[in-house]
């Protein structure tokens, strides 16, 4: 409750220094997800809130693909991380009925089961791969995002290769189609390094997400590290719609050095 409230409290105070600056107009911005359901974490959203996001961004704004976002084009794309099975319960029928595209990155060696950090309870259960397989039919895009949902800086170029590769081969194997993209785990620049976008690049990929807060340019594109925009349990409506709008791009101060030990600092205050 601590963090959630001082979090509220700082999108407050951005979203109205945000309203007198200008932002970036011509760039792409794509949205991370992580839960659309019950499980208890700050990364999860209900599927009312969802719902109530979703139908703004298809009345007010240019949806995209993310291939589309991942060449700088002006718009909004959807992703969600991990693969958890209340994407396809929850978030699937809404994408689908406003005909929002999105892409989903899967953690390959945990899907029909949990990831390390989530308590194993059915509501954090991960998709099963006829689960996945049935996501994917519905012509939403999957992506890769490691076996185990490893912090990749911190493992060697074979555990690394292991965590990627291996991710984008289970998940060729067993979709029966190319998987030409990536996110890596947990996503802010600590956790991931030169190696992991080589390996990226290596394994077939086109492009490749952060979760660094940011929008992406055209005329700057960083294809194998684009940056994201996450939203989480604390965003009221008006600050999911200051996010989309470009009134909360000063939230990319956070992937600074300093704002990066602020963020560990408030983890620490959370017991996160």
């Amino acid at each position: 409750m601590l963090k959630q409230t001082i979090k509220r409290s700082v999108k407050q105070v951005l979203t109205g220094v945000g309203t007198l600056l200008p932002h970036a107009a011509a760039c792409s911005r794509i949205l991370t997800y992580h839960s659309v359901g019950t499980r208890g974490h700050e990364m999860n959203i209900t599927p009312e809130c969802f719902r109530e996001q979703m139908e703004w961004l298809a009345a007010e704004c240019t949806v995209l693909t993310l291939e589309e976002a991942a060449r700088g084009r002006a718009g909004v794309a959807v992703t969600f991380d991990d693969g958890y099975r209340d994407n396809l319960i929850k978030a699937a029928p809404i994408l689908h009925g406003l005909g929002i595209p999105a892409t989903l990155f899967a953690v390959a060696g945990r899907l029909g089961a949990f990831l390390d950090h989530d308590v194993q309870r059915e509501d954090a259960r991960l998709m099963s791969w006829d689960e996945l397989r049935e996501f994917a039919s519905r012509g939403f895009g999957v992506g890769g995002h490691s076996m185990t949902h490893a912090r990749l800086s911190t493992l060697d170029e074979a555990g690394q290769r292991a965590e990627i590769a291996g991710s984008l081969e289970r998940l060729r194997d067993e979709l029966q189609c190319p998987v030409l993209s990536f996110a890596y785990p947990y996503g802010t620049a600590a956790d991931y390094d030169e190696v992991s976008l080589r390996l990226v690049k290596e394994s077939g990929c086109l492009f490749a997400c952060s979760n660094r807060y940011g929008v992406n340019r055209p005329t700057n594109l960083e294809t194998f590290a684009l940056r994201r925009i996450w939203i989480d349990q604390s965003d009221t409506f008006p600050v999911f719609r200051a996010k989309v709008l470009g009134r909360l791009d000063l939230l990319s101060a956070l992937e600074s050095s300093a704002g990066l030990r602020v963020r560990r600092w408030l983890n620490k205050c959370s017991g996160q």
